[in-house]
């Protein structure tokens, strides 16, 4: 197994160059409520309800230097990489992910049943932004500390294929297409509790699909799910940075619902479309070998 996609070394360096002035300005705004005077321009002739006329970019710039900061720090190369690196970013890329979304189900369940936890549901964008990227940065340093003078490192625990594969897979269709029909529907009385409940379902049935073991889990497997949830995250981070860019106010928090599954979105679509292919060229081989006999 090989670490793939990585940034050079000396990025770590400028990331944290960028993380540390980008956390620094983003307390500064979320706490004391601070912009940088004249960090903007006006965008409409009057405020709306949701939408001020002169936008400031200071929250921008913030997620912009935290982001970028932080992808740089967890993915820049180690001085040496082998294969012990390689699995311990496999196994941080799971936990990190794993613990930010059960994390992200438990504020979703305790906002749809009760209301939003205070200062967490007012900033819950801001902390899903950089959350697994800090758990991936936490877990990977242990682990590099940890298991520094050994080669021995167990794989991620996976759940079993049968049955959380078919669960994960019925229950995302399914949701999608409640998702879809209330959406389309518009029923004042149950569009925001179905609507909630189906994304709820369409994120905990993506995450049974993508943490679920594949019939046969070897090496090969294991090399593609390091490629992808890395891929992944790649993505996650770049349609999170477009749409800080290019959408404002509602419709920034739009884009972020579906930012907030498309990091298992692509994964599973990656991975799918890696078995679909190698199915083929098995296949393929089979048959060409059947046909020399």
């Amino acid at each position: 197994m090989k670490s793939k996609f990585l940034f050079p070394t000396w990025c770590a360096i400028v990331g944290y160059l960028l993380a540390i002035p980008g956390f620094i300005l983003g307390y500064l705004y979320t706490i004391n409520k601070y912009e940088i005077p004249g960090f903007g321009f006006k965008m409409r002739e009057r405020n709306d309800l949701f939408q001020p006329s002169f936008e400031n970019f200071t929250n921008e710039l913030a997620i912009f230097l935290v982001v970028g900061g932080l992808i740089l720090i967890a993915f820049s190369r180690n001085k040496e990489e082998d294969e012990l690196s390689a699995k311990l970013r496999l196994n941080s890329l799971y936990w990190s992910i794993m613990i930010y979304y059960v994390l992200y189900i438990i504020g979703l369940l305790f906002s749809i049943t009760i209301g939003e936890i205070p200062f967490i549901g007012e900033h819950a964008s801001e902390l899903n932004l950089f959350t697994p990227l800090v758990i991936f940065i936490i877990r990977y340093n242990y682990l590099m500390h940890v298991n520094k003078e050994s080669y021995l490192m167990s794989q991620p625990k996976f759940l079993p294929n049968s049955p959380y594969r078919k669960i994960g897979i019925f229950l995302s269709l399914i949701s999608l297409v409640v998702f879809i029909l209330v959406t389309v529907i518009k029923t004042k009385d149950l569009s925001d509790t179905f609507s909630s409940s189906a994304y709820l379902g369409l994120v905990i049935g993506f995450m049974l699909w993508t943490f679920s073991r594949n019939r046969i889990e070897d090496e090969m497997v294991m090399q593609q799910r390091l490629e992808n949830l890395q891929l992944a995250v790649y993505f996650n981070y770049s349609v999170l940075l477009l749409a800080t860019i290019l959408f404002y106010s509602l419709n920034f928090l739009l884009v972020l619902l579906f930012a907030q599954i498309s990091l298992l979105l692509f994964f599973i679509i990656r991975m799918e479309f890696i078995k679909y292919k190698n199915n083929k060229l098995l296949n393929t081989f089979e048959g060409g070998m059947s046909y020399e006999k």
